[in-house]
């Protein structure tokens, strides 16, 4: 049992990010269905317009969760970080909207499951950019994360 939990602790350890941005993403899917249905059933907004809000509601969610939670970043610039992000989020928010106009709006199909496959794409390119331009580590901090590995491992 013992070497079960350790084999799971290191697992985590190794996965950490990975298993963070799932959560964070999950819970960010959460805000952004959550709305959506606000906004296109209850509100009767059209599809795209509902994408649209949703988005920005996601947004606002997701910068501080991701920053904080899965990507531990600290950068000392957080209106460049936080332009970065989302910049990257109005590229896939783009994505998003014309997706649900096309396929819904346009084509009339089913309004959640549309939400739901363009939502895999969109978490996808959201790690992408959070973890190559966004949430990117500097030199220095690179050197402080492998430091403190090793100082662990010993």
């Amino acid at each position: 049992m013992k070497n079960l939990i350790k084999k799971i602790f290191d697992l985590y350890k190794k996965y950490k990010e990975i298993f963070w941005y799932l959560v964070v993403g999950g819970l960010t899917t959460v805000v952004s269905f959550g709305t959506y249905a606000i906004f296109y059933n209850l509100c009767e907004i059209n599809a795209a317009l509902s994408e649209a809000l949703s988005w920005a509601c996601a947004v606002i969610f997701a910068y501080p969760t991701n920053k904080f939670l899965v990507f531990e970043h600290h950068g000392k610039n957080i209106l460049k970080e936080f332009f970065s992000f989302v910049m990257s989020r109005v590229a896939t928010g783009l994505f998003g909207i014309g997706f649900m106009w096309l396929f819904v709006d346009i084509l009339h199909g089913n309004s959640l499951l549309m939400k739901a496959l363009s939502s895999i794409v969109v978490l996808v390119l959201n790690y992408v950019f959070s973890k190559l331009i966004t949430f990117r580590k500097s030199k220095d901090e690179k050197k402080m994360e492998e430091a403190k590995k090793e100082e662990a491992n010993k």
